[in-house]
């Protein structure tokens, strides 16, 4: 399993074989937002495999942080790196949103993150 921490990363993990980041991993205090962009530059290069971007949780997150979908697509489409994608976040969502964002997929999706994780044999 390959699980990349370079944070200039903008490369696209082949989810035909390997698995996005768990949705428990903060990329610039936001959970989630790692593994929306795994999926999103998956898409983008062709292998995505079984997983969907912009699925109902990539919707959920990007809602409550007040990113529209267009424009996180957008940036991806630019290859901005995680640290970039991070960036934009930061300047972007405001503290409630943020903590909106956060508190939905740490604590109300809690179960659907460690059946992901379990699913993609990270430990629970």
């Amino acid at each position: 399993m390959h699980q990349s921490n370079d944070k200039n990363s903008a490369k696209a993990l082949d989810l035909r074989g390997d698995v996005p980041r768990s949705g428990s991993a903060m990329l610039a205090g936001f959970a989630w937002l790692g593994r929306a962009a795994d999926k999103a530059r998956a898409k983008r290069a062709g292998m995505l495999g079984e997983y969907h971007s912009l699925c109902p949780m990539d919707k959920g997150f990007l809602a409550r942080a007040g990113v529209p979908e267009d424009e996180f697509l957008e940036l991806i489409h630019r290859g901005v790196t995680d640290e970039e994608l991070g960036a934009h976040f930061e300047r972007h969502v405001g503290p409630a949103n943020r903590k909106a964002a956060n508190d939905w997929i740490l604590v109300e999706m809690h179960e659907h993150l460690v059946a992901l994780d379990r699913e993609e044999r990270r430990a629970a």
